[in-house]
């Protein structure tokens, strides 16, 4: 009987052991975004930005699982982390409904974004989305929660208009970065989480911005007018392609 039992507890015990190496934060937390719904723009979005980081020892499959507390029915949301921004339709990174399986690695101290994108589509409202964190093979023990709310009212003049446009994309970012919106805005300036400016490019119409060289991490970009007055800042992820 012994000989029985005991493995059992040595098994028991890695077990536990695996389980508690596993530690993840999400900064910030919860996090509240406020912007504007233009009718003639249904385009615009309101982004909430958060970092989730692996601080555990061991490299973990990360699924995330999105869930809708409350929000218009007219808008519609999407989440984006290492990997992709996902379409509405999908609710997690993970689920065999859906034919999809692209969890996020992360090594020890290994980083992902995982922010909240909507689009009021022209409606003025309020929203409160979660996003459920797990371990990949165990997706039933949610480790932590992510709060985000979303607060949009209606533009009230062409200076909301144009500040409600601006956009940087794609985001996360591999190789060349555009600006929507870009009127009256003068330069692009990347910053790095330091605060060290990276990056400067001159804004025209049209154009495309090369960023394929800079380090894998997180950014701030900041979309500058002529009289170097900082119209808008963007949390910018810059991805290199994994073989």
């Amino acid at each position: 009987m012994k000989q029985i039992i005991l493995p059992l507890i040595i098994s028991l015990f890695i077990f536990q052991a695996g389980i508690a190496q596993v530690s993840l934060t999400l900064t910030p937390n919860p996090i509240a975004t406020e912007g504007f719904a233009d009718p003639n723009d249904l385009f615009v979005e309101l982004i909430g930005y958060a970092t989730l980081k692996n601080e555990g020892s061991e490299t973990i499959d990360i699924r995330w699982e999105r869930v809708i507390s409350d929000m218009p029915e007219e808008w519609e949301v999407q989440v984006c982390d290492y990997n992709q921004c996902y379409v509405q339709i999908v609710y997690s990174n993970i689920a065999d409904d859906l034919m999809l399986d692209a969890p996020v690695t992360l090594a020890p101290g290994e980083t992902t974004n995982l922010d909240v994108h909507v689009k009021p589509k022209g409606v003025a409202g309020a929203a409160e989305i979660n996003v459920e964190v797990a371990v990949a093979n165990d997706p039933g023990n949610v480790i932590l929660t992510g709060t985000y709310t979303f607060d949009a009212t209606m533009v009230s003049g062409s200076r909301d208009i144009d500040k409600a446009r601006l956009a940087v994309y794609p985001n996360p970012v591999t190789d060349y970065l555009e600006v929507q919106g870009a009127s009256g805005v003068n330069q692009l300036v990347l910053y790095n989480i330091l605060g060290r400016r990276m990056r400067s490019f001159n804004v025209a119409p049209g154009s495309r911005y090369y960023v394929g060289d800079l380090p894998s991490g997180m950014y701030l970009a900041s979309l500058l007018n002529r009289n170097g007055s900082i119209m808008k800042t963007f949390r910018l992820s810059k991805r290199s392609i994994r073989p």
